[in-house]
């Protein structure tokens, strides 16, 4: 099997130019486009030559622009078997002395991608949108459930009102039915798109709710219908899962959001950690020293 458009440019990006990185991040992010353009029209959209579009389509791997454009629309409909997905990883863990090791480094390489794949711009738009948002919902479904939970959780800790739905089918109308003007609505979506994306999408936007996309593959599918994309690095070639990235997104949203606005996000951990006390009497944690703890039973010295 030919590798996909996504793993040659994962292969290849550490040896590619600032122009050719441009290049196949716009591939990477507008494979509908990406599959028509000519390389003048691509030239232009990423900034730069037309001789650097035809140079990083010689780089990877493609005979041509006409066979990139082949590989460009078979993106367009991404289905990973999660199958075939553990059946690869399995191939490069058969030394299990060595595994640990390998899904670090590839999980350092996941990290230090992580700002090529998100431009300045969009993460700053998103961290907007969450700051002025009077409510957000968070919606993931499967392995992206977690992740959608750890934003809205984290929200709430710093003074914002947040909930998360994994909700399926009719149930889901429940959670879309929280939505108002001035709510802000994410979707957490890295490899599969599923009917309660339109859904909710269609029902954000009729009441003028701003939608955030965090995804792996899905930009071309969504971009036209949301205000802002931000797309994790690639994890085809890689042993972490899609999680990884987007939780170190998430945590630096939290982070950007927090800083908008210091004071409510002090107040709204205070407010958690005094509910918590007065929850739990004389403390949450266990003593981590068992002398410690019984000399506390026992009382000060005299």
């Amino acid at each position: 099997m030919e590798p996909s458009l996504t793993k040659r440019i994962a292969q290849v990006r550490d040896q590619l130019s600032a122009g050719g990185l441009r290049v196949v991040d716009f591939f990477a992010l507008h494979p509908a486009e990406a599959s028509v353009f000519s390389a003048q029209e691509i030239a232009r959209r990423a900034e730069v030559s037309d001789a650097t579009v035809i140079r990083t389509v010689k780089q990877l791997g493609y005979s041509g622009l006409g066979e990139l454009r082949r590989a460009a629309a078979a993106m367009l409909n991404p289905v990973r078997d999660p199958e075939q997905t553990l059946a690869e990883h399995l191939t490069q863990s058969d030394d299990t002395s060595q595994l640990l090791a390998k899904i670090s480094l590839d999980a350092a390489q996941l990290v230090r991608s992580l700002p090529n794949t998100v431009p300045a711009d969009a993460f700053e738009a998103a961290a907007g949108t969450l700051a002025k948002a009077s409510h957000t919902l968070v919606v993931g479904y499967g392995s992206a459930q977690p992740v959608a939970d750890a934003l809205a959780l984290g929200l709430r800790r710093i003074g914002r009102t947040a909930t998360a739905s994994g909700q399926t089918g009719y149930n889901f109308a429940d959670e879309l039915g929280q939505l108002r003007a001035g709510s802000s609505l994410v979707l957490v979506a890295p490899l599969r798109h599923v009917r309660e994306h339109d859904v909710a999408i269609a029902e954000a936007a009729r009441i003028g709710c701003p939608i955030v996309l965090i995804t792996e593959v899905l930009a071309s599918h969504f971009a036209d219908r949301v205000d802002t994309v931000l797309v994790t690095p690639s994890t085809e070639t890689l042993l972490p899962s899609s999680p990884i990235g987007h939780l170190l997104l998430v945590d630096a949203l939290l982070l950007a959001v927090a800083a908008a606005d210091p004071d409510r996000a002090l107040d709204g951990w205070k407010a958690t950690n005094r509910l918590r006390g007065e929850i739990v009497e004389g403390g949450l944690d266990v003593p981590v020293n068992r002398s410690i703890a019984e000399r506390a039973a026992r009382g000060p010295l005299e």
